[in-house]
């Protein structure tokens, strides 16, 4: 049979999720990727001991468009769709070493740079309409590689969120490490400024500046790497705006007094006083975030 066109399954999606309207039982209040047609995009795990996929045919686990019940009872379609949001993704060159350390015991190593370094990011979101709802989120990520792959993604080591709902999904469905904390995001398209504090109100990060000239980039597909049932697996986030490009000089990473494990990521990182290599900003941001696909 002939490949699938990505563009016509996403167009596809949309109509099929605008058609039937989800209703959650129990709703509360990106870098080196390229865009490539695989089944990376359609592939989904889905071991004992987490969510399942519900449906009318057997077999639907391997399909795009997915209904997932989460452990609350709350359904959830699949892919999410975020119409409306605000990000800013910071790039920064780390030692090849201690980045390293982030993926232990995940089976992926660092995507190495030319120089030798490794690449990661700290991105701040406001998502302000979403299908589960709005919430703000930080992610703390490595780009790596898996074994006999060298295309690389994002494994996300942290990624706090401000809601309930947000996290179940995440954890469940994609095993995303999430946890639920206070977040702050400011913007007002030329500065920018994110506040992260943990459980305990103690101060894991903060992220500020204003930006410098930018230049826009189109629309591009940000894979990630998460662990889910004790293995690695693949997804893809399909952006459908444009994002500014800018240099990072103007902005600084501050490491807060918490000692929670994303503070101490971010200190074996090194990036505490940081300054960003490279800045990707967008303001609207909408994107559609696909099943994982295991590795």
């Amino acid at each position: 049979m002939p490949e699938a066109d990505p563009q016509e399954l996403v167009t596809r999606a949309l109509a099929i999720l605008a058609e039937e309207k989800i209703t959650c039982e129990k709703a509360q209040p990106w870098g080196p990727p390229q865009r490539r047609a695989t089944n990376d995009t359609v592939g989904c795990l889905d071991p004992p001991q987490l969510p399942r996929v519900t449906g009318n045919e057997s077999g639907s686990s391997g399909l795009p468009l997915q209904r997932r019940l989460l452990s609350d009872g709350t359904v959830v379609s699949l892919p999410i769709r975020f119409f409306d949001a605000q990000c800013l993704l910071a790039s920064f060159i780390t030692d090849q070493e201690r980045a390293a350390l982030l993926l232990d015991r995940t089976g992926l190593e660092v995507a190495v740079q030319e120089d030798g370094g490794a690449l990661t990011m700290v991105a701040c979101f406001e998502y302000r309409t979403t299908d589960v709802g709005p919430y703000n989120e930080v992610c703390l990520g490595v780009w790596a590689l898996a074994p006999g792959d060298r295309i690389p993604a994002l494994y996300v080591s942290d990624l706090p969120v401000t809601t309930t709902l947000a996290h179940r999904a995440g954890r469940e469905i994609w095993g995303y490490n999430k946890f639920v904390a206070p977040i702050d995001v400011q913007g007002d398209h030329k500065t920018f400024a994110t506040a992260l504090r943990d459980p305990d109100d103690a101060l894991i990060l903060t992220l500020e500046g204003a930006r410098t000239a930018s230049i826009p980039t189109p629309p591009m597909d940000v894979p990630t790497f998460s662990m889910l049932g004790g293995r690695a697996i693949r997804t893809i986030i399909r952006t459908m705006t444009p994002f500014q490009i800018s240099s990072g000089d103007c902005f600084v990473l501050k490491v807060g007094e918490s000692k929670h494990p994303m503070a101490d990521n971010l200190r074996t990182l090194a990036l505490d006083e940081a300054r960003p290599a490279l800045l990707q900003y967008a303001d609207p941001l909408q994107f559609l975030l696909f099943p994982g696909g295991a590795l």
